[in-house]
C-alpha cells in the first residue's frame, strides 16, 4: 500500500485565464552555473515575467515577499533541490501569500530529484516556452501533482520543509561528493553514481566500518525507540528518486515513505537491485535488516549529520530527537 499522492489532469478551460509568473533563479545551481546568463537573457524583454536571483534562504524570503506584493500567482523555481527546499520552507513557515501560489520546478540543479518527480523535465528553456504559451493562450494540458511534504526538526536548527531526507551513507555520500567530486567537474548522475558505488562497494567488502555504519536510535509512530547501526536510512514523499528508483515495498497508510538497511545485512548484492525497484524479495526482510513502510512520524537520536534535499544539518545534541512529520501538502504543475 502506498501513501496518498495525487496527480490530476485538469482541462485548461478550468484554469484562470491570467496568471502572473515569478521566477526564482539560482545562478549557482548545477545546470545554471554552466551558463549563468542564459536564462536571464531568455527572460529579458518579457515585462509580465518577474525574475529574481536567489542564492540564500534569505534572498528566497525577500523574493517571495516581493512576488506576493505584485500578486504573483505562479512561482517557477529554477534551481536545485536545495532551492526548492528553501522555497517550500518559506511558504510553509512564514508565507507572505494569502493563498499558496502554484509551483513549477525546473530541472536546473545537479540531481534534480524533485524536478524529476513533480516538475518540468528536460531543457528548462523549452519547458518555459511551453509554460509561457499556456499562460498566454491556454494551449496545452496542465497536470496538478500533489505531494505531502516532510517537516524536519533537527536540534539546533530551524524547522525545514522538503521532500527527501537521508542519513547514514546518504548524508555521508553528499558530504563526500561536495568535498571531493563536485569541484572536479563530476556533476549530476556521474558524480552521484560514483559516490554510491564507492559506499556500496565498501559495504559489500566490509572494508570500512566507519564509512558504512551510523548508529541511531529510531522510534516510529510512537513505538519504543530501538538502537541500530544503519548502512542506509531515507524518508521521502516523492514517488521516485534519481535513476528512476522506487525503493519502497512496505505497507501502511502514512504519508512518509521510509526505507532502511542495517549495517552488514546479508545478501546485500542480491537484495538491493530488487528493493531499489520496489519489488519484495524473500531475503529482503526485517529479520535480515531490510525495513520499509509508510508512516506518520519518525524520531531519530543521532549526532551524525542528516540531509534534506541535499542540504546537510548536524544535530547539536543527542538528547533531543531529530523529528520527521508530515508538514502539509503542496501542489506542483506540469505542462504537457
Amino acid at each position: 500500500m502506498h501513501p496518498d499522492t495525487t496527480a490530476t489532469t485538469v482541462a485548461i478551460s478550468a484554469i484562470e485565464e491570467t496568471v502572473r509568473i515569478g521566477i526564482l533563479y539560482n545562478p549557482l545551481s548545477g545546470r545554471n552555473r554552466r551558463a549563468p546568463d542564459a536564462l536571464p537573457r531568455f527572460i529579458s524583454g518579457q515585462a509580465q515575467i518577474l525574475m529574481t536571483e536567489v542564492r540564500t534562504p534569505r534572498e528566497v524570503h525577500d523574493a517571495l515577499t516581493e512576488f506576493a506584493r505584485q500578486n504573483v500567482g505562479m512561482v517557477v523555481i529554477s534551481g536545485g533541490d536545495g532551492t526548492v527546499q528553501a522555497t517550500l520552507t518559506e511558504l510553509f513557515t512564514r508565507s507572505p501569500f494569502a493563498t499558496c501560489p502554484q509551483l513549477v520546478v525546473l530541472a536546473a540543479g545537479t540531481t534534480n530529484m524533485i524536478a524529476g518527480d513533480v516538475g518540468l523535465r528536460g531543457d528548462q528553456h523549452r519547458a518555459l516556452l511551453r509554460l509561457f504559451d499556456w499562460a498566454r493562450t491556454g494551449r496545452g494540458r496542465i497536470v496538478r501533482v500533489e505531494r505531502p511534504l516532510l517537516r524536519l526538526q533537527v536540534p539546533g536548527h530551524e524547522v525545514k520543509f522538503g521532500m527527501f531526507f537521508g542519513a547514514a551513507i546518504i548524508s555521508q555520500g553528499i558530504d563526500y561528493y561536495q568535498q571531493n567530486l563536485h569541484n572536479q567537474g563530476l556533476h549530476g548522475v556521474v558524480g552521484i553514481g560514483l559516490t554510491l558505488c564507492r559506499y556500496l562497494w565498501a559495504a559489500v567488502r566490509h572494508s570500512n566500518r566507519r564509512m558504512t555504519t551510523t548508529p541511531m536510535t529510531v522510534g516510529i509512530d510512537g513505538q519504543p525507540p530501538r538502537r541500530e547501526n544503519f548502512l542506509l536510512f531515507l524518508v521521502t514523499t516523492l514517488d521516485r528518486l534519481f535513476f528512476g528508483m522506487r525503493p519502497f515495498w512496505g505497507g501502511g497508510q502514512g504519508p512518509l515513505r521510509y526505507t532502511a538497511v542495517r549495517t552488514q545485512s546479508p545478501y546485500l548484492l542480491q537484495v538491493l537491485p530488487m528493493l531499489a525497484r520496489g519489488r519484495k524479495c524473500l531475503r529482503g526482510t526485517p529479520e535480515n535488516g531490510y525495513f520499509s513502510g509508510n508512516v506518520n512520524e519518525i524520531r531519530l537520536f543521532t549526532d551524525s549529520s542528516v540531509a534534506l534535499d541535499g542540504e546537510l544539518y548536524t544535530p547539536d545534541t543527542m538528547q533531543e530527537p531529530t523529528v520527521l512529520q508530515c508538514g502539509g501538502r503542496a501542489t506542483f504543475l506540469r505542462i504537457d
